[in-house]
């Protein structure tokens, strides 16, 4: 494993003419050396010129001392267009360097789309880059990978896709840009001319005011300092992309199949059902009673009922009180409580591989994001708490609907009482049967009812709570009682 760092990122910011924080000052590099120096310019015009030809026209990396120290008129006239893009694209690096590392001018600069950029094209981004600059200021920064990093995991040419479709417009919104795609340019350029190195020099400029202020306005970014955080978060995209295929996505998989066990034990078509299987007295009320207050405020055109559209206040109120306490009953379910363990075994090996990442490539923990905060896994937990709370909503008002089609309006069945006399029993003497012993505990109550009819009042109140005609059926019922009194 290699110690060192496997991917440096560095950036230096050019500003806008109009920047309000301008200081018109040009930024160089001192040739072969790590050292800046600055030009000093007397004021804006003087600065529009000399950044236009140093970032948008004449550009001062040429290999040529000749080129160099010709001014930009002239040296337009020999080399025809030259500029930050000429550079991206290997203009100022000698065709033994290109051909010795493989690098092609026409697959080199890559813009936003995934497209590389072409020679024709350079002319037109040249006009439009040198009006953004006029109040957008302009981010060129170095993104280096370790080559055998790089090599051991994914492509050269994936890597650079990823980079420039994925990892930077991510990069742009964390930063505070809003819509990247549609309000920013960029470019990333594949330079692979160092010994063991893969960089890509990377550039950025806003064509809109898009960067969300404290104001909640819009503006353009005045101060282009990146944090910790913003350079972390670039470099642990960078290294995702890089790591992507070997580690997170099989873990991603597993969390995946995870979730989809668990729906198992909520889906009606799956041998797993649970809800089909509970013999829990008092939990059997619970549904039922969901589904009557569902059935209360369900639309007539309506089969099915959406949890999270429930009103929030009122009965709405009541029926999510009533589905949590249902839910929170199930996942005391041995099988359902494994597999909600497992969901978050795969969350927190996820939640590893990214400290790892940061740990190979001594990436400070500054502005880690722990994964279970992380927008796709939310999403993932609430789209599972919300497919398992409607299944147990949707179960109740089935059940609910499909007892009311059996009964007529003036009978009743024995099992709607027993179930009522048996969850009230349950409920005064704190005893909770065994499942393979529910069927005796509802015998035991029948039996007593006609030996010595000592739950009389107990099935007339039931009845009364049922409300299938109750008065006329409570009257049915008792005499029935008296009947049978008297004919023993």
């Amino acid at each position: 494993m290699i110690e060192d760092s496997k991917t440096i990122f560095i950036t230096h910011p050019y500003y806008a003419v109009n920047n309000p924080t301008n200081n018109l000052r040009i930024y160089k590099r001192a040739k072969n050396s790590d050292r800046w120096y600055y030009i000093q310019c007397k004021n804006k015009e003087e600065y529009r010129k000399k950044i236009k030809e140093y970032i948008l026209g004449f550009y001062d990396y040429s290999r040529n001392e000749e080129k160099a120290q010709t001014s930009l008129k002239e040296y337009l006239k020999q080399d025809g267009e030259s500029s930050m893009f000429d550079y991206f694209m290997g203009g100022k690096k000698s065709e033994e360097v290109m051909e010795k590392n493989q690098m092609k001018r026409e697959r080199m600069a890559m813009l936003k789309e995934g497209k590389y950029l072409l020679d024709k094209n350079v002319p037109t981004m040249q006009k439009k880059w040198c009006e953004f600059i006029e109040d957008s200021n302009i981010q060129m920064a170095v993104l280096s990978f370790n080559q055998s990093y790089v090599d051991e995991n994914i492509s050269i040419t994936e890597l650079q896709r990823k980079i420039t479709t994925d990892v930077i417009p991510k990069f742009l919104s964390y930063c505070g840009y809003e819509n990247p795609k549609e309000n920013l340019e960029w470019i990333v350029a594949l330079h692979s001319d160092r010994e063991n190195n893969y960089h890509f020099h990377i550039s950025w400029i806003e064509k809109n005011k898009c960067y969300r202020t404290k104001q909640n306005t819009f503006a353009h970014r005045i101060q282009l300092t990146l944090s910790e955080n913003e350079s972390n978060f670039l470099k642990r995209q960078a290294n995702l992309a890089v790591e992507r295929k070997k580690l997170y996505t099989p873990a991603l998989i597993e969390l995946e199949q995870n979730f989809e066990e668990l729906k198992t034990y909520f889906n009606p078509k799956d041998q797993n059902f649970t809800l089909k299987k509970i013999k829990d007295l008092e939990l059997e009320e619970k549904i039922l009673k969901l589904g009557f207050l569902l059935n209360e405020i369900r639309s007539t055109d309506k089969k099915y009922i959406k949890y999270q559209s429930l009103p929030r206040e009122g009965i709405g109120k009541e029926i999510r009180e009533l589905t949590k306490e249902i839910k929170k009953e199930i996942f005391k379910d041995n099988r359902i409580k494994n597999s909600k363990e497992n969901i978050n075994r795969s969350i927190n090996k996820i939640n590893q591989i990214l400290l790892d990442i940061n740990q190979r490539n001594n990436i400070s923990n500054v502005g880690f994001e722990n994964i279970i905060d992380n927008k796709l896994i939310q999403s993932k937990l609430e789209k599972s708490e919300n497919y398992i709370l409607n299944a147990i909503a949707n179960h109740a008002l089935y059940n609910f609907s499909y007892k009311s089609k059996v009964k007529k309006i003036d009978t009743f069945k024995v099992e709607d009482i027993l179930m009522e006399v048996a969850s009230n029993e349950y409920k005064k003497e704190n005893y909770f049967p065994k499942k393979d012993k529910v069927k005796k505990f509802k015998a035991k109550i029948v039996k007593n009812y006609f030996h010595n009819y000592s739950y009389k009042s107990k099935m007339i109140s039931v009845l009364n709570r049922l409300g299938y005609e109750q008065e006329k059926i409570a009257e049915e019922f008792y005499d029935m009682f008296q009947e049978e009194n008297l004919e023993k």
